[in-house]
This record gives C-alpha cells, structure tokens and sequence, in this order.
C-alpha cells in the first residue's frame, strides 16, 4: 500500500513540471510577438525622429540666407519710410549703435541706425518703445534729425485695440506721420500732449490712452537722444555682416505695410 503511494506521488511530480513547461512555453509564444511588434515599432519612430529632425536642420540651413536677406530687405524699407534714402549715401543697415535707458521706455537694449552722407551724420533712427498703452507696451522707431527734428516716427508692434487704438498703424490712418517735422523746444515742452491734455496732438474719438502714450514716449526718447547725442554718435559701430543686426528689429511688421 504504502509503495502504490509513493510510486503514484513520485509520478505526479514530473507531470506537474512537464505541465509547466508547456505553460511557460505558450506565454513565451504569446508574449514574444507583441514585444518584437513593440521593439519595432519603437524603432520606426526613433528613425522617424530623427529624419523629422535632419530635414528640419536642413531645411533651416538651406532658408537662413534667404530669411537674412528678407529680414535687411524689410528693415531697410522701414527706414526708409522714416528716412529718404537720397540724404544718405552709406550701408544704413549695417551702421549702428546700441544703448540703454529708462528713457526709451524699457530696460532692454535699443538699437540706433545712423545715416550718413559723405561721412557726416544726416539722422539717426532709434528703435524705442512707450510703455503706457492701453494693452501694453507699443514699440516704434523713430528718425531723428542732425538738427533734433523728427524726420518720422512708425509702430513696429502693438496691442492696441483694433478699430481704436490701432489708429497709430500706418496702414490705419496718417496720424503717425503728425510728428514729422515737429522738435522739442525744451525738455518739458507743454505741446508735446494730446489736444485733450491741451497739445498738439490729435487723440482718436473714443481713444485717448494710446496716442497719449505714444506721443509720451517719442518725446521721451527725443528728449533723450537730444541731450546725450555728443556721446552716442561717436560709439563704434555695432552692426556688421558678421552681427545679426535686423534681430534687433524684429518685430517691423507693422511698419512694413504702409507700401
């Protein structure tokens, strides 16, 4: 009796491991395709990735020259709304000086573009910005004369409203082109306001804060230019080939539609 026992005990031992042999060997079955799908799969969107990526490099690299020259195209066209290109004879574009105050309406630095003919300065066209507008900050560039006239003024970003504030567009109205001509007779010269504040500034029906803040800010930047300008003129050049001069200027979006 007791060997019938041992005999049937020690012959389930084998089945049972036999048993889970089999066992193992259909997960095995069942796993190994889904995981060789999935290691493929992987791989298909690592290569992806990584073509995704060359073709984007390359791409960039063979469009940066033709950006760089759109870029210069389109600066040289906002200067030259501000500036007649006849009253200068040298590369505008690529002669500049940089500088920072509080003065120019933020902490960042500005660029200033001179214009020269035979050598001697004619005007000098500074990027600036008027902190008080009524959706925030509005960047301008302003050409100021040898002789401390405005030669113009045009909006390079806003977030005025439309239909109100975006009067100060040049494609949206002319009154941007009211400052032209016009000069600081001393530094706290009343007529630099809006009529509304009695000056000789138009504000727009139904919008008084942002041609107010324009106007506050180009006689901000004038006054400045005006009283430091033996000191600024005489810095060395800071554009050339070699700088990426038209990313100090942006955002000219604005300008560049008044064609």
């Amino acid at each position: 009796m007791s060997d019938n026992t041992d005999s049937s005990q020690g012959k389930s031992e084998p089945e049972s491991s036999e048993n889970n042999n089999d066992k193992t060997s259909v997960d095995n079955s069942v796993k190994s395709p889904l995981t060789i799908a999935i290691s493929k799969n992987t791989k298909i969107l690592a290569l992806f990735a990584i073509a995704c990526t060359l073709a984007v490099s390359l791409v960039s690299e063979l469009t940066k020259d033709r950006i760089k020259v759109q870029e210069q195209q389109q600066l040289l066209r906002t200067l030259h709304s501000i500036i007649e290109p006849s009253r200068y004879d040298n590369d505008i574009a690529n002669d500049c000086i940089m500088m920072s105050a509080p003065e120019l309406g933020s902490n960042k630095v500005k660029t200033a573009y001179i214009a020269r003919k035979a050598g001697q300065v004619v005007a000098v066209a500074i990027t600036s910005t008027a902190p008080q507008g009524y959706n925030g900050n509005i960047d301008f560039i302003m050409a100021i004369n040898n002789d401390g006239s405005v030669s113009g003024v045009r909006v390079l970003k806003h977030q005025e409203t439309p239909g109100l504030g975006d009067k100060i567009e040049i494609r949206k109205s002319d009154w941007i082109k009211s400052f032209t001509g016009k000069r600081i007779l001393s530094e706290d010269d009343s007529r630099w306001a809006v009529t509304k504040d009695n000056g000789m500034f138009d504000q727009f029906t139904g919008a008084t804060i942002t041609p107010r803040a324009v106007v506050k800010g180009v006689k901000s930047t004038l006054n400045y230019f005006n009283q430091h300008k033996g000191s600024l003129i005489p810095r060395p050049n800071a554009c050339g080939e070699a700088l990426s001069t038209t990313k100090s200027i942006s955002p000219i979006s604005e300008a560049a539609n008044e064609q």
